[in-house]
């Protein structure tokens, strides 16, 4: 796998455990990332396009069909920048959610635009928060995803101009080896890399 962001996102979808009813908002059921979570749970995916292959096909900018405090778990990896009207998926993410259930999202930051079909909007950990607190999250964590310039310089510039796929994995290598020295000496840089993330990873609680 080419994509940083991607690499940090598996890695940490890994060290979950979870055991319950997820929904996976805006997922496939060819996604990657599902064999990765650990615990005994039953994954509903729902997507607006049936041909990505999903259980549920319905418009997660509208009310959702599903019933109040139904599912222990909530899934959005890389979906809310695609979303319009991304406040009513929220909230309606904490509606379906049973009391004390979490949610649990990944959203790129600095990021080139891609599609799926549309790119709307970047979210500052700011943002991110405030949107949980607001529609009945607590305990919210936020974890900035990404090593550096470097490694940022490579996901956004040069793995589309690099030629070969063994010299893209060697310059990913070592971009991430630069950066993770720097990071390792420099507080500066370890500042400079809070503040310009791939992305954040985000976990949150149902009050």
């Amino acid at each position: 796998m080419l994509s940083i962001i991607r690499d940090l996102e598996y890695k940490t979808i890994s060290n979950l455990s979870l055991d319950g009813k997820i929904l996976d908002l805006g997922g496939s059921k060819k996604s990657g990332y599902h064999q990765l979570i650990g615990g005994k749970h039953e994954i509903l995916t729902v997507n607006i396009d049936s041909d990505y292959g999903c259980d549920l096909v319905f418009d997660i900018e509208k009310s959702f069909p599903l019933e109040d405090n139904s599912f222990d778990f909530i899934l959005l990896m890389n979906v809310l920048e695609h979303i319009y009207k991304f406040e009513n998926v929220i909230s309606e993410s904490s509606r379906v959610l049973k009391k004390e259930g979490k949610i649990y999202l990944a959203v790129p930051f600095m990021h080139q635009i891609h599609g799926s079909p549309n790119d709307f909007f970047r979210y500052s950990k700011a943002t991110l928060e405030r949107l949980l607190l607001e529609n009945n999250f607590e305990k919210i964590e936020i974890k900035e995803l990404g090593f550096g310039f470097l490694s940022l310089g490579f996901q956004t510039f040069f793995i589309g101009f690099i030629p070969f796929l063994f010299c893209k994995n060697v310059v990913k290598s070592l971009f991430i080896l630069i950066d993770k020295i720097i990071l390792k000496f420099s507080p500066r840089y370890r500042r400079w890399a809070k503040n310009n993330p791939m992305g954040y990873w985000v976990s949150a609680t149902k009050k």
